[in-house]
């Protein structure tokens, strides 16, 4: 998920779901959510859908923006998602909101929305899981009111936060799981039967879907210690996978593992919150595109 951590961050990817990394990557991205949710500029009344529910933090975000007349839809596949964000918005903190906001259970490629239905559709990290993509962003574009928008999180700059020689390995570990994430985001996520290939990057996935005004945005997450106990969490979840999952320790050298087991072991003198020169750094992009207008519409007809 290409800052792609799948399975830690939303629960559509490949493993168990896990409805405690999703909300502690809420609250560790939820700054830059914020950011993002400012930069849309989402007016007053609007109609928004979540296309991947998440655990309800940008959910919750959404309905702020879209204010006291706006409506969210939040949809996913997966009930236990939907639960999740549903009982979060729920919570006595989104009180306000959460009238704004309604569940439901469907697949991106087929959704359950009347044609021209919504102002704004919001999708992260979900998109390259459906096995069509383009498929995908044209149903998106099906619910788009003329003129509306899709805003799409993908792609961006993988995380990163270690020094380039960390002295237990060799140097560049972080660069040698940027290729093993490529090749076990290839195995488990882009194969199987019905997945249909796209060699192309996603502005011209937006385009190809029939959007117009195509553009792009990088968000930048920058942290520097001392880290919050959320922040050091999430960090080690990034390393610990490679270390102690099977599916992803077949992309690692022994070595490499071995490494990780030290960095991730608090009792380690080698553990990773130990020194002083980390530096996590991010990129979260968000891809825009823009419905056609109604005579546009009519000509694709």
């Amino acid at each position: 998920m290409t800052t792609g951590e799948p399975n830690q961050e939303h629960g559509h990817g490949h493993g168990a779901y896990d409805p405690s990394n999703l909300i502690r990557s809420d609250t560790f991205y939820g700054g830059v959510y914020q950011d993002i949710i400012d930069w849309l500029e989402i007016g007053l009344g609007a109609a928004a859908l979540e296309a991947g529910s998440g655990a309800g933090g940008f959910t919750a975000l959404l309905a702020g923006a879209v204010g006291a007349e706006g409506s969210v839809s939040a949809l996913d596949l997966t009930p236990e998602l939907l639960q999740t964000a549903q009982d979060r918005v729920n919570q006595l903190e989104y009180s306000q909101i959460k009238d704004r906001v309604s569940f439901h259970e469907g697949d991106i490629q087929h959704m359950p929305f009347d044609d021209c239905r919504f102002d704004l559709v919001w999708s992260s990290k979900t998109i390259h899981h459906l096995p069509d993509q383009l498929a995908g962003v044209g149903e998106v574009v099906r619910v788009l009111k003329p003129g509306g928008r899709f805003a799409l999180r993908e792609g961006g700059l993988r995380p990163r936060f270690l020094p380039t020689d960390i002295g237990i390995t060799e140097p560049g570990l972080e660069d040698r799981l940027e290729v093993a994430f490529d090749r076990w985001f290839q195995k488990f996520v882009r194969q199987g039967e019905g997945v249909v290939r796209y060699p192309y990057g996603w502005t011209q996935l937006l385009a190809d879907g029939g959007l117009t005004n195509v553009s792009a945005k990088t968000f930048m997450l920058e942290l520097l210690p001392p880290f919050s106990h959320v922040q050091e969490t999430f960090m080690l979840n990034l390393l610990n996978r490679w270390a102690n999952r099977e599916e992803y320790k077949a992309f690692v050298t022994v070595e490499d593992a071995e490494a990780i087991h030290r960095l991730t072991d608090s009792r380690s003198p080698d553990y990773a919150f130990n020194r002083k020169d980390l530096h996590y750094m991010e990129g979260l992009t968000v891809y825009t595109g823009q419905a056609p207008s109604e005579k546009m519409r009519q000509k694709r007809a």
